[in-house]
């Protein structure tokens, strides 16, 4: 018996009761035949009009008898992921590709990308007309082995995320990315699988064309109208979103997972470099909206359907009891019930089953407070490693559990979300904000119960990596950040810090605020290091501002965030955020060989210039020195821009043309001494390209 089994077989003994026949239902979800039926009872339910029309006779009648003999067929198209939103036109797509190329779905190969295609062109925004010609597309690059060889491994689910180039749902015409620019793509991008997350960098970042064209207009292009669109973004340019579209849409060309991403302001895209590996390409933030995705639109759900998608066999009984408990749940709930039991049984990672099925508790059975205790500990159970997986679930039933619990046990119930979460770094930050914010508003209008349940989730996140930062950045801005509750937000804290001086406000502030300073910079997350800074600012009154001569353009290094190798006795955290700010600030490393500072810029740029402010004098100028600074892209691979041992209080060091694309810099001390090291401000001017 599997863990989970054991689990919800334990917590869930009133709500979930064996039936009689579940061992029927285990016995049918194993058999591949039986799986065949049941797929095929699935797609009359969802295409019953379409499903009919086929099935009156002639060539249409063929297909569908030709598709429910075959198992294979069959279980792909409906076990692949999620259907397209019109599962008709799914089916259409499937039947036009059959007349096209019958003998080649035989093929595994051809066949998982006919699947790719009906799924992908099967949703509505997609046009039929043009499904054939993808179809072509990509067996013919297979077949002359034009593609990477990673595209004949691919699973058709997999596959959807290489159809799916260009348009990111709608169809862009000859103008855009059409099948004429990923066969240009095709034969002159040819890189690596990870190399395509750089691909972008082929075309340059212009906002304007050479005859001073805003891209934001419909002139950029219209002198290069005879050049295939891929080619123009190239030799052109364009902003992030044409550059992301070209490099995701080149990975797609040649075979290779790819997605485009919206964030704020902004357009990246990831490559699946390899099975289970997405990776971020011209990313700025963690707050990415999938353009194409099955599961859902947020990181988390795409790494965590790459993993309960690739144990195929456990998602296809899952799916299996999925399509069990649909058939039953009008004719008979109680089994309906065991059915979706066994669903999140065969694959405890698939999220859409648990929505679907604490949707049909919710709402059909009706669960007690006990139930629904039962039920939030068994999903956290399963998706405790994937938070904001979890919280889209147990949100989901928030409301119905607290109106059944007596009032005395809803904090609890509310902090054993965070119990789960807190040993567990997630795949990505996400809005833990808003998830905060929710369930204080469900303890009602209580003031006193909100800094109770701020002070409680403190206590249970004070030891996380990933949530601490995040946390004390929403209590500050929803508690502290009001005069009338600032000393009780102070006092929150200095309690769940077990500060010495927490009868001290400022003292207890300055140490919390440190520590979440920190704990924000360790894991990389800039809103929380930005709003932390900011709330910091009582404890800053007094310092002295510095004074600079800055380059031309943009403070890049402003909103950005500052890590620092070691911290000391010495080093103040809640002065941090300065260092990249107008204002100055410091920071104070222990004694080390080689200590640094890297600096993650507030916006990726090109840089005129940076301007380093070291107060120090005497002996205690000497630590910094030499000083060397190097820039980089995506913080991996360094470029030296700049090297001295001379001491100044002030070094200014030019750019212009030097440093075209930089998110991070990096200003260390370049010896083997074991010595402190500290400065005031690093901040870097330029053009933001973003």
């Amino acid at each position: 018996m599997s863990a989970f089994r054991s689990i919800l077989l334990c917590l869930l003994p009133t709500l979930l009761p064996a039936a009689t026949d579940e061992a029927s239902l285990r016995a049918e979800a194993d058999d591949p035949a039986a799986r065949s039926a049941l797929a095929a009872n699935e797609l009359r339910r969802v295409a019953a009009p379409v499903v009919g029309e086929f099935s009156r006779g002639g060539e249409t009648k063929r297909f569908l008898d030709e598709l429910n003999a075959s198992p294979v067929l069959l279980s792909e198209l409906m076990g692949s992921g999620p259907l397209p939103d019109d599962p008709g036109k799914m089916l259409r797509v499937l039947f036009e590709l059959w007349k096209h190329d019958r003998a080649g779905l035989a093929d595994e190969h051809e066949r998982g990308t006919a699947v790719a295609v009906a799924l992908t062109f099967g949703d509505s925004k997609w046009p039929t007309e043009k499904a054939v010609a993808r179809y072509d597309y990509f067996r013919d690059s297979r077949r002359d082995g034009l593609l990477h060889p990673m595209f004949d491994d691919l699973a058709a689910w997999e596959k959807r995320y290489v159809v799916s180039a260009g348009g990111n749902g709608s169809w862009n015409g000859p103008g855009g990315w059409d099948d004429a620019s990923l066969v240009w793509l095709r034969d002159h991008v040819k890189l690596p699988a990870p190399a395509y997350t750089g691909a972008c960098w082929q075309a340059p970042y212009h906002l304007h064309n050479l005859f001073g064209d805003s891209i934001h207009g419909s002139a950029y292009y219209m002198p290069f109208e005879h050049m295939v669109h891929a080619e123009r973004v190239r030799d052109v340019g364009g902003v992030c979103g044409s550059l992301s579209h070209y490099g995701a849409t080149a990975a797609r060309a040649n075979g290779i997972p790819a997605i485009t991403m919206g964030e704020p302001g902004h357009c990246a895209y990831a490559v699946r470099v390899k099975r289970g590996a997405w990776t971020p390409a011209y990313s700025l933030s963690w707050q990415r909206g999938l353009h194409t995705s099955l599961w859902g639109r947020t990181w988390t759900q795409l790494v965590l359907q790459d993993a309960a998608l690739t144990d195929a066999e456990a998602h296809a009984r899952s799916t299996a009891h999925l399509w069990q408990a649909r058939a039953l749940r009008e004719k008979n709930p109680d089994l309906a019930e065991t059915a979706y039991r066994l669903a999140l049984e065969a694959q405890p990672l698939h999220q859409p089953a648990w929505l679907e099925a604490t949707a049909f508790l919710r709402d059909v059975r009706k669960p007690d407070a006990a139930a629904w205790t039962a039920i939030q500990k068994a999903a956290l159970a399963a998706l405790a490693e994937y938070p904001e997986a979890a919280w889209d679930v147990v949100s989901s039933f928030q409301k119905e559990a607290l109106a059944a619990l007596p009032a005395e046990q809803r904090l609890a119930y509310l902090l054993a979300f965070h119990e789960a979460i807190a040993p567990h770094d997630g795949p990505v930050m996400w809005n833990i904000d808003a998830a905060l914010k929710s369930q204080a508003q469900a303890l009602g209008g209580d003031f006193d119960q909100q800094i109770a349940f701020f002070q409680e989730v403190l206590k249970r996140q004070v030891s996380s990596k990933s949530w601490l930062a995040p946390v004390v950045a929403w209590g500050q801005q929803s508690i502290g950040s009001n005069p009338a509750s600032s000393d009780r937000y102070f006092v929150a804290l200095s309690t769940a810090f077990s500060s010495a001086n927490g009868g001290d406000n400022q003292d207890a502030l300055r140490s919390a605020i440190g520590k979440a300073v920190l704990a924000a910079a360790a894991i990389r997350n800039v809103e929380a290091f930005q709003a932390l800074g900011k709330s910091g600012a009582p404890l800053r009154e007094g310092a002295k501002p510095i004074q600079t001569e800055p380059f031309s353009g943009e403070l890049l290094t402003s909103g950005g965030l500052l890590v620092i190798s070691t911290t000391s006795r010495w080093d103040h955290p809640e002065y941090h955020w300065g260092v990249l700010e107008a204002c100055g600030g410091k920071f104070h490393t222990d004694a080390e060989v080689r200590p640094h500072a890297i600096v993650r810029l507030g916006k990726l740029g090109d840089l005129t210039g940076v301007v380093i402010h070291d107060e120090a004098s005497g002996y205690n100028a000497s630590r910094q020195l030499p000083l060397k600074v190097s820039i980089s892209e995506d913080g991996e691979s360094w470029t030296e821009v700049f090297r001295t041992t001379e001491h100044q209080q002030v070094w200014r060091i030019p750019l212009e043309g030097k440093a075209p694309r930089v998110q991070f810099l990096k200003v260390e001390r370049d010896d083997d001494r074991k010595e402190v090291f500290h400065l005031n401000a690093i901040h870097a001017y330029g053009r933001r390209l973003q």
